[in-house]
C-alpha cells in the first residue's frame, strides 16, 4: 500500500543549514528505521534494487544568507517520506513507539521530532495512504492531466554500454511514465506491460504547457541539476485508433500519473530530487 507521511520536526536551538539536505534527510529516514530494525535498515541501504520510500527536502521557512539556510529556534519545520511497501511503513513507524518523540541529525544540525502525520487532512494534504487496489480502481480515462515536479527532477543518461554518463534536467513524457511503471512494477500486485504503454505515450502524448527552470543541488561530493515547475499535456484523440484499446491505456496512464504523488519521478528519489504530484486539469499555474 502506497503511504505518504509528514514528519514535523523543530530545531531546539538555531541552525544553519545548506538549503540542499535530501541527502541529509534520506540519513535520518535510515537512522529512524535503524532505531526500530537495525537489519531492515541495512537491507535497504545495501539493496541496488528499486527501493521503497522516497524522501523530500527539509521544508520550513529559513533567512537565506550566502549558501546557508539560518532556521530559528522553535521553527516547525517537515520532511516527508513516502512508502510503496506497508510492511516498511511499520518497521518505520515503530521508532516512534519504541521513543518518546525521538530526535534526528540533518548534516550538523539536531532537530526533535513532534508528530508523524499520515492522515491526508494536513499539510496541504501531502500525507495520505491509498492501497494500490483502490488506485487501480478509482484511476479515470481523461486524456488531459497536469503533472507538478516540487524538488529538483532529471532523468539518468546511459551510455549504450549502460555506463553512467549525465543527467537530463528537462520535462520528457516518456521518461516520466517510464520512471512512474518501474516503480509501480516493482512493487504493486498488478503488472503493467511497460513497452505498449511506453509506445502509447510516445505516439499519443503531448506537453500543451512547461513552466519550468533549472535548479541544481548540492548533494556535498558532487552536484546535480534538474527541473522545477509544472506541465500539463494531452493525449489526442486524433492519433488514437484501436478504440477500445487506447481507452485502457489511458486509464494506465491516469492511474501512473495518480502514483507519482507516492513513487517520485526520476533520479535519486530517495534524496529529495523528484518530489512530484498531479494537479487538476483546468488550469496552469
Amino acid at each position: 500500500m502506497p503511504i505518504s507521511t509528514v514528519i514535523h520536526l523543530i530545531p531546539p536551538e538555531d541552525v544553519k543549514l545548506r538549503p540542499t539536505m535530501g541527502h541529509h534527510a534520506h540519513a535520518a529516514f535510515l537512522s529512524l528505521l535503524r532505531m526500530s530494525n537495525p537489519e531492515k535498515a541495512a537491507e535497504i541501504h545495501a539493496t541496488s534494487k528499486q527501493k521503497p520510500f522516497t524522501v523530500s527536502p527539509l521544508i520550513g521557512d529559513g533567512e537565506r544568507r550566502g549558501k546557508f539556510l539560518h532556521i530559528r529556534a522553535g521553527t516547525e519545520c517537515w520532511l516527508r517520506f513516502t512508502f510503496l511497501d506497508d510492511a516498511l511503513f511499520v518497521h518505520f513507524g515503530s521508532a516512534f513507539l519504541t521513543q518518546d518523540f525521538p530526535s534526528i541529525r540533518l548534516g550538523g544540525a539536531t532537530f526533535q521530532l513532534s508528530r508523524l502525520v499520515a492522515s491526508g487532512t494536513e499539510t496541504k494534504d501531502w500525507s495520505g495512504a491509498k492501497i494500490y487496489e483502490d488506485l487501480i480502481e478509482s484511476a479515470d480515462t481523461e486524456a488531459r492531466m497536469r503533472v507538478r515536479f516540487y524538488s529538483p527532477t532529471a532523468f539518468r543518461e546511459l551510455s549504450p554500454r549502460g555506463q553512467k554518463t549525465r543527467n537530463e534536467p528537462t520535462i520528457d513524457l516518456v521518461r516520466c511514465y517510464q520512471s512512474w511503471v518501474n516503480k509501480w512494477n516493482a512493487f504493486a500486485p498488478m503488472q503493467i506491460d511497460k513497452q505498449p504503454l511506453l509506445d502509447f505515450v510516445a505516439r499519443h502524448a503531448g506537453l500543451t504547457v512547461v513552466k519550468s527552470k533549472s535548479r541544481m543541488l548540492d548533494f556535498g561530493k558532487h552536484k546535480a541539476i534538474g527541473f522545477v515547475g509544472g506541465c500539463a499535456y494531452q493525449f489526442f484523440a486524433e492519433r488514437q485508433s484501436e478504440g477500445k484499446g487506447n481507452t485502457e491505456m489511458l486509464r494506465l496512464a491516469n492511474l501512473l500519473a495518480d502514483f507519482a504523488f507516492y513513487c517520485g519521478t526520476g533520479y535519486k528519489t530517495t534524496m529529495g530530487m523528484g518530489q512530484t504530484r498531479r494537479q487538476e486539469s483546468r488550469s496552469q499555474d
